[in-house]
């Protein structure tokens, strides 16, 4: 879950870094830092915090007011001028943004990391699992640990290995058949115009330039600078330098290089004319909902479309079991609901860290579904890898091509056109994944069953309409939330198709907000959780009524769970469609969607939750695009 950076060539590698790192955000920010080759020397500055902070420290180098802190003020002053120097001249260096996981946010636990002689510095993206174990058999050999870090192993072990060996890819190597765990690593070595690279489990990728190389965790980093991009396999080293890349496997032998060449969308990665990179992805759903139905369902009369390159025989898989992790596993509770209702299909839906670490019980006729914005999630990736050892059948929704779990799975994925999400908290990607999933159950419907359902896929074609008027309300979404921003505890229910989307609400407010928040199944409050009801606790209720052939009374046993909330004091809150006529008086608030069918409903209802989450974060002054202890990418278990 942290951001690797690297750059040689003929330009400022600071420059390059520090953009690079700032693309990389999304993915950690706890703390920063960049170590560059000048002359004989390594030269690395890094602080806790943002981005920002990091850059302020650099700029602080030429100022007077470095040398305050220290009773030396000559030697700090030197000090400043040698790293200066170095970060505007230096053409080769590396960089990293944290997410913490060995050790808190500090200075002193930010990457890059050295070994005791200062002869290397290195950044990682990982976890090294048996850490302790090395840790402390380096230690009974003398060496001091500087850091709480699980990486400062992997500094001090290469170190070892470099002075056994006389290359240093073979010393890489050396420390990779020491280790276990995941991991992705930029290495620079002292009075060596290069950069070392190996990877496991983690992503990392190079961009192929013109006399200069790129590097980092993300394709759509260094697609910035070059379209032509080489993305390293599991157990593969390299050696980087401005104009050749060596690529080996664990065993030392030579790798084909294998370059695809991508375009990147540069508008993407800016805000334009929103305060937040979370509204302008609010507001771009229309966009890509209507991009997916026109790549997909471009006529309704015939079948779905979009899964031509699957290798998959529904008519031939008698179970699906859906793994995933957060908003993700909330989209494949809402596929389970719309494949059993239209392909008669049984469906488990499985946390992924929880089915990654158990026995797993599939077959050939089994299907194990794994769903990843990223493509990265660690926990995703190892629940699928399981599944596909025991012989499932294994397919993925993901929102990039370029990713471990479209390798993994391929050709059996489908790619969402969401685009890059920079936001943490997951908008339309969320939504793009619940419209794959209502193409997928149809696909399957169609393909077991010769299942006619023209008039739903009729009814889908008008989402980006109804999604567009629901963002035409956000004004007055924004007056009906405010007035809730200072509780500190909420309560969303719902049923049938819909109580996923009470488990996204609740799941974004505590995101954006920090304010604990939990979902269920309206049914279930009575169950344990109205003990918690009272005037300080609010009840979000969605409640969608409206034509529908699949399941009866939903709307009115909602109205009946809300309505015992409210008896017991509690604020009420509901989502309803414009023509509910019989909520005044019910709710102390009714925020009023466009009518739509309970069935095409989940992604409609989702918007007014989006909001209430992001203007009660603003409200409270919170970070909105980078709330605190959360990344992105979840590359670590």
């Amino acid at each position: 879950m942290c951001g690797i950076v690297a750059y040689i060539g003929k330009n400022k590698a600071k420059d390059l870094l520090l953009d690079g790192l700032k693309s990389l955000e999304y993915r950690g920010y706890d703390s920063a830092g960049i170590a560059v080759l000048d002359d004989s020397k390594i030269e690395l500055i890094k602080s806790a915090g943002k981005i920002a902070k990091l850059e302020q420290k650099i700029a602080e180098l030429r100022s007077p007011a470095l040398v305050a802190d220290s009773a030396s003020s000559e030697f700090n002053s030197m000090l400043a001028e040698r790293l200066s120097k170095a970060f505007e001249t230096s053409s080769c260096g590396i960089g990293h943004t944290r997410w913490a996981t060995h050790g808190i946010a500090s200075d002193g636990n930010a990457h890059p990391h050295q070994d005791l002689e200062a002869d290397i510095a290195l950044v990682h993206n990982g976890i090294i699992k048996n850490y302790l174990s090395l840790k402390h058999e380096l230690e009974q050999d003398g060496i001091e640990f500087r850091t709480e870090t699980d990486t400062e192993v992997i500094a001090h072990l290469f170190s070892r290995a470099r002075q056994q060996t006389e290359s240093d890819l073979d010393a890489l190597r050396q420390v990779m058949a020491k280790v276990e765990g995941s991991y992705a690593l930029a290495i620079l070595v002292k009075d060596q115009q290069k950069i070392i690279l190996a990877k496991n489990q983690s992503p990392l990728v190079i961009g192929i330039g013109d006399g200069e190389h790129f590097v980092a965790s993300d394709s759509s980093t260094v697609l910035q600078y070059t379209n032509k991009v080489l993305k390293l396999k599991d157990l593969q080293v390299a050696e980087v330098t401005a104009g050749q890349v060596k690529l080996e496997d664990i065993n030392g032998n030579e790798s084909k290089i294998e370059v695809c060449h991508s375009v990147q969308n540069n508008s993407i990665l800016e805000k334009g004319p929103y305060k937040h990179f979370l509204v302008k992805e609010i507001n771009e759903q229309p966009a890509v909902t209507s991009l997916m139905l026109d790549q997909c369902l471009a006529n309704p009369a015939k079948p779905i479309s979009g899964f031509e390159q699957l290798d998959i025989d529904f008519s031939q898989i008698n179970r699906i079991v859906f793994v995933a992790c957060g908003s993700a596993y909330h989209a494949a509770l809402i596929g389970k609901y719309l494949i059993e209702l239209w392909a008669k299909v049984p469906v488990e839906v499985a946390i992924a860290s929880e089915y990654a670490s158990k026995q797993v019980l599939v077959g050939e006729s089994d299907l194990v579904l794994g769903i990843s914005q990223s493509g990265e999630t660690a926990d995703t990736l190892a629940a699928v890898t399981n599944a596909k050892q025991a012989g499932a059948k294994v397919m993925a929704i993901t929102n990039k091509s370029d990713s471990a779990i479209y390798d993994l799975v391929s050709p059996n994925a489908y790619v969402t056109p969401a685009g890059i999400e920079v936001s943490v908290a997951s908008t339309k990607a969320f939504t793009s994944q619940v419209l794959s999933l209502y193409f997928l159950a149809i696909k399957i419907a169609e393909d077991r069953l010769n299942a006619d359902l023209t008039e739903v896929k009729q009814a889908l074609r008008s989402l980006p309409l109804v999604i567009d008027q629901v963002i035409e309300r956000a004004e007055q979404y924004q007056n009906q939330f405010l007035k809730y921003s200072n509780y500190r505890d909420f309560l969303f229910l719902s049923r049938g198709v819909n109580y996923p989307i009470a488990l996204e609400g609740a799941l974004k407010l505590k995101e954006l907000s920090y304010i604990h928040a939990t979902g269920y199944p309206s049914g279930e409050m009575k169950h344990g959780p109205i003990a918690i009801l009272d005037q300080n606790v609010p009840v979000l209720s969605i409640a969608i009524d409206g034509p529908t052939k699949f399941e009866h009374g939903i709307y009115e046993r909602s109205l009946s769970n809300a309505e015992e909330a409210r008896a017991r004091k509690s604020p009420s809150l509901v989502i309803a469609c414009d023509d509910n006529n019989d909520l005044d008086g019910v709710f102390d608030e009714i925020i009023r969607i466009p009518n739509i069918d309970q069935l095409l409903s989940p992604i409609i209802a989702t918007i007014p939750l989006q909001f209430l989450a992001y203007y009660i974060a603003e409200d409270l002054g919170k970070d909105v695009d980078q709330p605190r202890n959360l990344a992105k990418s979840v590359t670590v278990e």
